[in-house]
């Protein structure tokens, strides 16, 4: 008999982003302030027993090709990790987009391994083992698995320290005409730096606190290392210009595309919003949500 599962995965903004040197094996290091926003992707299992692993995925034909996505590659870990040989359809009803900074891909991936564990039940695996998977996947993984709204972020993401979330609107914007490759942008930004040292900025305490504070003082203190080395800088520069507008915080979310503006007043996020919609028309797309609480 089938069971069918579902979940909603939430999309994230990176609040601050401090990036690292690279290590040997060429990853980065992170400090960031993660934080849920209210614009989802919904996750639908139907699982059947079967003799040997099968998925089959919907919903992702016009981001990537069949077998390469992260949903796929959970659902095949955890199958290989708990000996258990599921035949599995998941559809991905998506709203986030891809290329944007917003996690949607490892959101998607975390939810699914979400879901394979409510199957398993008292058979569900250990938390050093999925916590081995997610960082398999890839390194936001960890954060959407934790179940947290708000957490600082660090390691190669597998350092999770929650943060009390807060009641703040937020207003979204991704252009039409272009995406971010990761890879890429820290190509770009290893490329600024020379080699040089760098330091990674305020501590987690730091960042924890000011968080506490009206988003229109983050700016004192928080920031995102890929603005060093963002492409179409006329784009950003005009959505930079409107955050006086939204008396708060804004920035590059991820390596981007999505630009964020985050304020504890509804009204002025609001006024943001439209100004956007008025200004850039289909060029973009946008959100008026908030912070998940």
């Amino acid at each position: 008999m089938d069971t069918i599962l579902a979940r909603p995965a939430y999309a994230k903004v990176n609040l601050h982003l401090a990036v690292g040197q690279p290590f040997p094996d060429g990853y980065h290091p992170i400090r960031s302030l993660f934080a849920l926003v209210d614009l989802f992707d919904d996750i639908a299992i139907t699982v059947t027993g079967s003799r040997r692993f099968k998925v089959e995925v919907t919903g992702l034909e016009a981001f990537q090709l069949n077998g390469e996505d992260t949903l796929t590659k959970a659902a095949r870990l955890w199958c290989e990790r708990a000996h258990v040989p599921l035949s599995l359809h998941i559809d991905c009803k998506k709203r986030i987009p891809a290329q944007a900074g917003l996690g949607g891909g490892s959101s998607d991936a975390a939810t699914v391994l979400h879901l394979l564990q409510e199957y398993a039940s008292d058979d569900a695996l250990d938390e050093n083992n999925l916590a081995d998977i997610a960082l398999q996947v890839g390194s936001d993984v960890p954060f959407f698995l934790s179940s947290h709204c708000c957490a600082i972020v660090t390691g190669r993401g597998e350092g999770i320290t929650p943060v009390e979330t807060r009641n703040l609107a937020v207003c979204l914007v991704m252009p039409i005409s272009f995406a971010t490759s990761t890879s890429s942008a820290y190509f770009r930004l290893d490329e600024i730096r020379g080699g040089d040292f760098v330091t990674m900025g305020p501590t987690g305490d730091e960042i924890a606190e000011v968080f506490k504070k009206s988003p229109a003082v983050w700016n004192s203190l928080l920031y995102n290392d890929f603005q060093q080395g963002v492409e179409h800088q006329a784009f950003y520069s005009q959505l930079e210009q409107l955050r006086s507008a939204c008396n708060g915080y804004s920035g590059l979310t991820g390596s981007g595309a999505c630009w964020f503006f985050v304020s504890d007043d509804q009204r002025q996020v609001q006024i943001v919003f439209d100004e956007v919609v008025s200004r850039f028309g289909t060029e973009v797309m946008s959100w008026k949500t908030g912070l998940v609480l």
